[in-house]
């Protein structure tokens, strides 16, 4: 019996800075959805991560965060790649209309593998993936 995975092949950074809520979201993701997993404790670092070329394929932050939360990245993620999908995570209910009205896409915790791969699985279909790494070069060339 073959499980099916519907993300398998798809690159997600994931920004956490809880070292071991990042270790445990990166394995989960990795094994129980199929994605390959990149990680960076901090907005920083993602940004430096994107900024290389690096191929991602969304982006999984939590929103709150030391030195820059994840409104803002996702903010700063849309200037250098548009097409670029951020789902943020929060515990804080009241916090999900503030995301959403900015144009996020907000993940309320506690959650469960399969609403993880439910949200995870929108945000990557709403564009087929060839179509969606051509979309990440031309914002690049665009940016250059």
């Amino acid at each position: 019996m073959t499980i099916e995975q519907p993300l398998r092949g798809n690159v997600i950074l994931i920004v956490e800075d809880d070292a071991e809520t990042l270790t445990a979201l990166a394995q989960l993701i990795a094994s129980g959805l199929g994605c390959r997993v990149l990680t960076a404790s901090s907005g920083y670092e993602a940004l430096g991560v994107i900024d290389s070329g690096v191929q991602v394929d969304l982006v999984f932050a939590d929103v709150v965060m030391p030195e820059m939360d994840g409104m803002t990245l996702a903010l700063l993620i849309g200037r250098r790649l548009a097409s670029l999908p951020v789902v943020l995570a929060t515990g804080r209910p009241d916090v999900v209309d503030s995301v959403t009205e900015r144009g996020g896409i907000a993940l309320l915790k506690p959650y469960s593998l399969e609403r993880l791969e439910a949200v995870l699985t929108e945000q990557l279909c709403v564009q087929h993936p060839s179509s969606r790494a051509a979309a990440h070069k031309a914002d690049r060339r665009r940016d250059s």
